[in-house]
């Protein structure tokens, strides 16, 4: 029987006693198994067994060794059916069903058991495939090489790691396998381990020690592969510190090659904790600070910090290491400088982030008062420096000792637009000086940097604050020509302007530029004729100053010599009353051929100027001395706004026309009228034959100064026997124009001149009604005193009156007089009775009676205002009319008294007008005697009679024919009436 048989029968023995097969198939399967995954699942009963199984093995192994190639046809067959031969199964067959007996039966010697399968797997390979430490060793101690590879390159103890079966990387480690041998991507089974944690499992105080194949020793390799754990793991194994690799790194050296990695810090940290040696000076503070343990003490050459010292040496993860824990991140050297600033002096950004990050002050002034971004601007890494920093709130408005914003040095250095852009944009005052007073702008146009004066004259730079010399940025290129000027002006607004209102036309004429200068700004479109504060234009002070070239340039670009300033002073006028004369060179062409946009001519000008003799030497050049303007108006006309009788008198010598009219029909006295001329309406009115031309509006010079309000020239023109009574196009006279001034001077000179003072215009409406309209109580007084009607209606039936009871108490006290308050109207209605039906007011009776108007004042048909109060039920008025005196008994053309309409409206069942009337004396009578009672009596008014009685009327009075109240009723026939009365 072969060896192979001999197995089989033992394994036959013993499944009776594991109810498992060596091919592991299960005489009885109680779980449906995963045939994907062939592992053995034992049971801790089984594990028993399978120790007891193992003896047997080893009982067995002597002959299993000199057994397997000689079979034995003799042996006894085990009480079985035989079993048919089978071929001799191969090493990867018994592994893979997990058959140890079978297993060290097939080994006669250590070939098989370093011989790969068809897949180039070792039997180390698939033993560490099961998991099985137990194969392992076996296999180990059959001879198996401990370092066998895979077609990949992978050793048992890297399937091991990577399977994570701590008990088979064991056994492969004690007997030699190597942790440094790599696969063919490079990756050794320590690098495996360190990367999955498993370092413990391979590393023990023996292998500690190896060297790989550049010297390394495993804790190298942990510390380059930045395993802290992996450190710690081997570090509690005591190895040599001082070992040193091929290149003659320590450990330490080893962390100190990651100086931006943060676990690099932390790894060395532990390192230098264990007096870890290096030899690479760069990390000499590292160690210091290591070793003092205060990391935020340490200090270093020039007062430098860890953080200094890390940021020079561009040790990013060691930085990391610091501000992690609480190296204060704006602690200073001894220059005064952050980490943060030589971060940025050193271009070392990312380290600027991370201390930004931290919360590093983007803000921080070193000794020379600079900010980091000052440092950044001069960088080679300037643009990404310069966002980071303003991403992280830095203030470009903050100046270092020089007084240079960050503006300034972008402006020095000579930074595209973009970044002046993008400061502008994050604060940075773009009129800051510094301390020699420059602001950008002016370091800008004085290093001709176009683009840049572009940049900052569009951002709103001012060309005019001045240095410390006086100098500003537009005085610098003014001075240095046309070009610079273009430059500067050409992003400039147009309306550009100094604190006093000075444009650049100003300055250029002030610096004395140059005509080609002045020019350039016309054709960059800036307005020649800008006025200042004080209302100068640039042609106003060259012809002040008597700037011939600049003035004649500012000429030439097209400056307004007709713009007046605040003291009306024009470029004309200067020219014309210079001390020396007229500026000869003022007078162009173009000049004498010029109209303003009234059509105001050089010799107009000089009229309104009142400059007699500018006029004359104009006259002289030739102009029209009658010349009109827009307005139709003649120099003659416009010298009379100075009042100026010297320019009158030389105009009409040289043969300007007194009768001439303006577009709107005005003469010269209409003119001095309306510009308070009052000498030269004097003059004029001296040698006028008419003091009442009429405008083309029917208006004459005494009505423009009544509507003027002009009080000297309305006396005058009376005085000189104008017609205050002189009609217009609409009828109106001077007389209603008075009317409506709230000066009743006015109206009394008029009135006192004219021939009647009711004169009506063309809707009928007289001057008083007039100062009704115009609510001029004053005027209405004096026009109502001197006769004017209170009655007299307009077109629409308003009267002076009637008007005044709709706007109130003031305008009716001032119309009404003794005489007025009596008057009539032509319907015989007294003022009272006018109120009474108009405005029934109990004030506005109060007033026409105080003013003297009667309460028994009768229209035509006889009734009285008591009459008609009565009527209407208004009980106030009934009861003031009756406290005044009328008359309760008048009887009207139709024999109606007041008693009896208040009698009949009480019988009706209203009592009011009776309480109104006859509250006060309920006994009232008439000339016969007859009592309201009696008057109730002889009408048989019975509620009458009860409301009169409850008032307390006395029905016993008697009247001249000696009857009583109750003796008329009876006579009348109401007897129950009369016996009401008590008779």
């Amino acid at each position: 029987m072969s060896s192979f048989v001999k197995v089989r029968i033992i394994d036959s023995e013993i499944q009776g006693k594991t109810g498992y097969q060596t091919d592991h198939r299960p005489l009885v399967e109680p779980v449906q198994r995963n045939r994907s995954n062939r592992y053995l699942e034992i049971s801790r009963k089984e594990r028993t067994v399978k120790m007891k199984i193992k003896a047997l093995i080893a009982a067995f192994s002597l002959i299993l060794g000199s057994c397997v190639s000689s079979p034995d046809s003799s042996a006894h067959a085990p009480a079985v059916e035989p079993v048919k031969a089978a071929e001799e199964p191969s090493i990867a067959m018994l592994i893979e069903r997990g058959d140890t007996a079978g297993l060290q039966a097939l080994f006669k010697g250590r070939e098989q058991a370093n011989a790969p399968d068809g897949a180039g797997l070792y039997p180390l390979h698939s033993a560490v495939l099961r998991k099985s430490s137990e194969m392992v060793g076996i296999l180990l101690s059959m001879g198996a090489a401990p370092d066998p590879v895979d077609p990949d390159g992978k050793t048992p103890l890297r399937y091991a790691v990577d399977s994570g079966d701590a008990a088979s990387a064991r056994e492969l480690v004690l007997k030699g396998a190597s942790v440094f041998l790599a696969d063919k991507a490079g990756v050794s089974p320590l690098d495996a381990a360190i990367a999955k944690g498993f370092t413990g499992s391979i590393v023990d105080r023996r292998s500690a020690s190896a060297r790989g194949s550049h010297g390394e020793t495993p804790l190298h390799v942990a510390v380059d592969r930045l395993s802290l754990d992996a450190v710690k793991t081997i570090l509690s194994l005591d190895p040599d510190l001082s070992a040193r690799d091929s290149s003659g790194r320590t450990p330490l050296d080893a962390a100190f090659m990651h100086p931006g990695s943060l676990a690099s810090a932390a790894i060395a940290e532990l390192l230098v904790s264990r007096n870890a040696p290096s030899n690479l000076d760069d990390f000499s503070y590292f160690v210091r600070a290591v070793r003092d343990t205060n990391y935020a003490r340490a200090r270093f050459v020039d007062g430098a910090t860890v953080l200094h010292e890390a940021v020079r040496f561009d040790h990013k993860g060691y930085l990391a290491f610091f501000l992690e824990r609480g190296v204060p991140v704006d602690a200073r050297n001894a220059s005064g400088s952050t980490a943060l600033h030589d971060a940025i002096r050193l271009d070392r950004l990312d380290s600027a982030k991370a201390l930004i990050d931290k919360g590093a002050d983007p803000n921080a002034r070193d000794g020379s008062g600079n900010t980091p971004l000052h440092l950044a601007l001069p960088s080679a890494q300037s643009q990404v420096s310069v966002d980071m920093l303003l991403a992280a709130g830095a203030d470009p408005s903050i100046k270092d000792k020089g007084g240079n914003t960050a503006l300034h040095i972008a402006v020095s250095l000579g930074y595209p637009p973009s970044l002046v852009d993008i400061l502008i944009a994050r604060g940075a005052p773009v009129d800051a000086a510094n301390v020699e007073g420059d602001t950008s702008l002016a370091m800008a146009i004085r290093r001709r940097n176009g683009p840049l004066v572009a940049t900052l004259s569009g951002k709103g730079a001012s060309l005019f604050v001045k240095n410390a010399k006086g100098e500003t940025p537009l005085s610098i290129a003014l001075a240095d020509g046309a070009e610079s000027t273009v430059m500067l002006l050409g992003a400039s607004p147009r309306n550009a302007r100094d604190d006093s209102g000075d444009s650049p036309y100003h300055h250029a004429v002030r610096l004395l530029s140059a005509a080609d200068t002045i020019a350039a700004m016309k054709t960059l479109g800036f307005d020649p004729s800008a006025r200042n504060n004080e209302g100068d234009t640039a042609l106003h002070l060259a012809t002040r100053s008597n700037a011939r070239e600049q003035g004649l340039a500012l000429l030439s670009a097209g400056s307004d010599p007709f713009s007046a300033n605040a003291a009306g002073a024009t470029p004309l006028s200067l020219a014309l009353s210079q001390k020396a004369g007229p500026l000869a060179w003022f007078f162009t062409d173009a000049v004498m051929a010029s109209r303003d946009s009234s059509g105001n001519g050089p010799l107009h000008y000089a009229a309104m100027a009142g400059l007699a003799e500018g006029a004359a030497f104009l006259a002289s050049k030739g102009v029209d001395i009658d010349a009109r303007n827009a307005a139709g108006q003649s120099p003659m006309m416009l010298a009379l706004r100075k009042d100026s009788t010297g320019t009158v008198n030389t105009l009409l010598s040289l043969g300007a026309d007194i009768k001439a009219r303006d577009s709107s029909g005005a003469t010269a006295l209409h003119l001095a009228v309306y510009w308070n001329s009052t000498e030269c309406l004097r003059l004029l009115a001296r040698s006028a034959s008419d003091l009442d031309p009429r405008d083309y509006t029917g208006k004459t010079p005494l009505r423009d100064a009544v509507d003027k309000a002009n009080v000297s020239a309305t006396a005058f023109l009376l005085e000189r026997g104008a017609d205050p009574l002189a009609r217009d196009n609409s009828g109106e006279t001077p007389l209603h124009a008075a009317a409506r001034q709230a000066d009743e001077r006015f109206a009394s000179a008029l009135a006192s001149k004219a021939k009647r003072i009711d004169v009506r215009d063309d809707s009928g409406a007289t001057p008083l009604l007039e100062a009704a309209y115009a609510e001029t109580p004053k005027t209405a007084r004096v026009l109502a005193a001197l006769g004017a009607s209170i009655h007299a209606r307009d077109s629409t039936g308003e009267s002076p009156l009637s008007y005044a009871l709709k706007k109130g108490g003031n305008l009716l006290a001032a119309m009404l007089d003794e005489k007025t308050a009596r008057s009539s109207d032509a319907d015989g209605r007294s003022v009272l009775r006018v109120i009474i039906e108009a405005k029934p007011s109990v004030e506005f009776v109060e007033t026409a009676l105080a003013a003297g108007a009667s309460p028994n004042d009768r229209d035509a048909f006889g009734r009285s205002p008591l009459h008609a109060a009565a009527m209407s039920g208004y009980s106030g008025l009934v009861t003031r009319l009756a406290s005044a005196g009328a008359d309760l008994f008048v009887r009207d053309s139709e024999g109606a008294t007041p008693a009896g309409i208040a009698l009949a409206k009480a019988n009706s069942g209203s009592d009011e007008a009776i309480r109104a009337m006859f509250g006060t004396n309920p006994n009232s009578a008439d000339y016969l005697g007859d009592t309201v009672l009696h008057y109730a009596a002889a009408a048989g008014l019975d509620k009458a009679v009860q409301s009169l009685l409850a008032l307390g009327a006395d029905p016993g009075i008697r009247n001249a024919a000696g009857e009583t109240p109750a003796d008329v009723a009876r006579r009348r026939g109401y007897e129950t009436l009369a016996k009401l009365l008590g008779n």
